[in-house]
């Protein structure tokens, strides 16, 4: 054979030989990550009756209607996309109050430019969140089952199927998918949860290419997470006892790669720190209580309460004892009321056993630890409302893994342990279908909270408001008495009670209401507009202005207000200025028809001034 034949051969085996290795080495990568996350088609079949299941129990979510913060979504104009454009969605993302939930506010603008306000897409999205932050729980549960730590401890392949349709059908979760405001909540947990599981794909691979894009693909879901709600801020902490508790055996030395990992962390604390809280985290701390009932050391106090009855609710989540707008009662000390020391006790008494078993019980002590951890950001001395039923949706994860986890160890025989999860699920199934129908009216609806939580002014107001929609107002009267009575300095229930008086043509009275409300929020936009609209109509055009103009320094996209003063400077003479307020009305909302009708009419009458004088328009 001539020499340039046997070398042209030599580097084709070399070639063969080469692409033989890499394609080795892909099949191996392949067939780890499957013995990890099992086959695509046995994950398939489970995503589809995850869905299946999803779509039977919140059927009757479908049609609910926007109701309390979900006017964030429907009455705000910057969460409104008309044009798919690199410009509209910036300024969705990122101009939109409030602005650091970029991700969450893109999808909101997503739902308006397809579908408006029809109250069916909003819900379909969030639902699908709901099934896809199942799917990743399920592949993150049987990732981490087969990680150093727990590979040799022969958990049951039926633990991740149990304990995601668990969690999947708890009825305490309706408040994160059917509230569709809260779907910053289901989607930052789905990201997160999402994150988790591409670390942990990252951590198994072979191949750099697959571990760079993993871990690539776990920043970016991360990002994604904090970009949909704050509460993702925990997810460093996480991952760094992840990787302690499931791969580096609980022993965290002193190498350069592990101080980095540390560096990076805090790192990711003080830009978490500056980006919500600001240069000044003491004073924006502080910030946050300036308007509530409450003081920072009443909120911490109370909260240890509050996540001790987080853990009941999740374990009997019956929808008599689930509600939107709880009545929970403050501690003012450490034994005021008792059970406040109590608590105190349970919950440093879970997280000392979760460190003491650490080494015995990785995912148990994991497991509780995880449930503390990602519930402590608003669960602490952030000045949020006391209680809320969604701030369980992430932190629930871990912890129904380890009851089932426990259930598959000491409830025998199997067929009863099997029976039981099915009784388990198909009750809170039931009782989320049952939850849902109380969602569907929104007089059902708070009429449910009032009941619940009698002695709060709140849920009175906000049922007056329900019936006061629905022209029913008398009774909406007597729920504004009620809410008075209870918190005589509440601004809404004032607001609410002059709406109800001007419609029975009591308009002094009405005035009396929305002056009170200022006297207690002076920069109440609803009691400043209100006011306007009622000089408006007496002829007072000058306090007219004023009250529209303070309605807008609070909120300058009401698009109400910049139409009515609009026709103040009309009347008045002064077109241009007219014409700008018009236009900003037409453009908050471009379905608002008297705005564009007088826009249109303002701009013919310029336009024939201009022609009038000789001027190009």
């Amino acid at each position: 054979m001539p020499k340039r034949n046997k070398k042209s051969l030599k580097k084709k085996q070399n070639r063969q030989s080469v692409s033989g290795r890499f394609h080795k080495g892909q099949n191996k990568t392949m067939l780890q990550l499957i013995s990890i996350f099992g086959s695509s088609q046995v994950n398939i079949f489970i995503l589809i009756f995850f869905f299946i299941l999803v779509s039977l129990i919140y059927a009757n979510a479908l049609d609910v209607p926007f109701i309390f913060d979900d006017s964030a979504v429907r009455d705000q104009p910057g969460l409104r996309i008309t044009q798919l454009s690199l410009e509209n969605f910036k300024k969705v993302a990122f101009e939109t109050i409030p602005r650091n939930r970029p991700v969450a506010n893109i999808t909101f603008g997503l739902n308006y430019y397809f579908h408006k306000y029809d109250i069916f897409g909003y819900h379909l999205v969030n639902i699908l969140i709901h099934i896809a932050t199942s799917m990743f729980l399920y592949l993150f549960i049987k990732g981490t089952l087969k990680t150093p730590a727990l590979a040799d401890k022969n958990y049951s392949v039926q633990i991740p199927f149990f304990a995601t349709v668990i969690w999947l059908v708890n009825p305490v979760h309706t408040q994160s998918v059917t509230f569709i405001y809260q779907r910053i909540n289901s989607l930052a947990a789905m990201f997160y949860i999402l994150a988790l599981l591409l670390y942990i794909t990252a951590r198994f691979a072979d191949k750099k290419g697959t571990k760079y894009i993993s871990a690539l693909g776990c920043l970016l879901a991360g990002l994604s997470a904090l970009g949909s709600k704050e509460n993702a801020g925990s997810l460093p902490f996480v991952i760094l006892l992840y990787e302690l508790f499931f791969f580096r055996n609980l022993k965290f030395g002193q190498s350069r790669r592990q101080l980095l990992s540390i560096a990076g962390v805090a790192t990711c604390l003080m830009i978490l720190i500056w980006f919500y809280i600001g240069t000044d985290p003491w004073g924006g701390l502080l910030h946050t209580f300036r308007k509530r009932d409450f003081t920072m050391y009443q909120r911490v106090l109370t909260e240890f309460r509050v996540v001790i009855y987080y853990i009941g609710l999740l374990l009997f989540p019956h929808p008599s004892r689930l509600n939107l707008d709880y009545d929970f009662p403050l501690s003012h000390s450490v034994s005021e009321p008792f059970t406040t020391i109590v608590c105190i006790g349970a919950v440093m008494g879970c997280i000392c056993s979760a460190v003491y078993l650490a080494k015995k019980e990785r995912l148990i002590a994991f497991c509780i630890l995880w449930f503390f951890g990602t519930l402590v950001i608003e669960s602490s001395v952030i000045g949020l409302e006391i209680i809320y039923e969604h701030r369980t949706y992430l932190p629930s994860m871990m912890l129904i893994l380890m009851l089932t986890v426990l259930a598959f160890r000491y409830v025998k025989p199997d067929w009863l342990r099997i029976s039981g999860f099915c009784i388990i699920i198909v009750l809170c199934s039931f009782w989320t279908v049952t939850r849902n129908q109380v969602w569907s009216d929104p007089v059902i609806f708070w009429a449910d909270c009032v009941q619940k939580s009698p002695n709060k002014a709140s849920p009175h107001s906000s049922l007056g408001f329900a019936l006061i929609r629905q022209g029913r107002t008398a009774e909406a009267e007597r729920c504004f008495s009620k809410a008075l009575q209870i918190k005589p300095d509440s601004p809404w229930a004032h607001v609410n009670m002059g709406t109800v008086m001007e419609r029975k043509g009591n308009v002094n009275k009405a005035i009396w209401h929305y002056n009170k409300a200022l006297q207690f929020e002076p920069d109440n936009e609803n009691a400043n507009y209100n006011l306007g609209v009622v000089f408006h109509r007496r002829g007072n055009t000058k306090m007219a202005f004023i009250h529209y103009s303070k309605a807008l320094e609070r909120n300058p996209d009401n698009a109400l207000a910049h139409n009515n003063i609009g026709v103040i400077l009309k009347n008045r003479g002064k077109l241009k200025d007219a014409y700008d307020h018009y236009t900003e009305a037409v453009r908050i909302n471009p379905d608002y028809t008297d705005a564009r009708r007088n826009l249109n009419f303002i701009s013919e009458k310029i336009g024939r001034a201009a022609k009038h004088q000789g001027i190009k328009p």
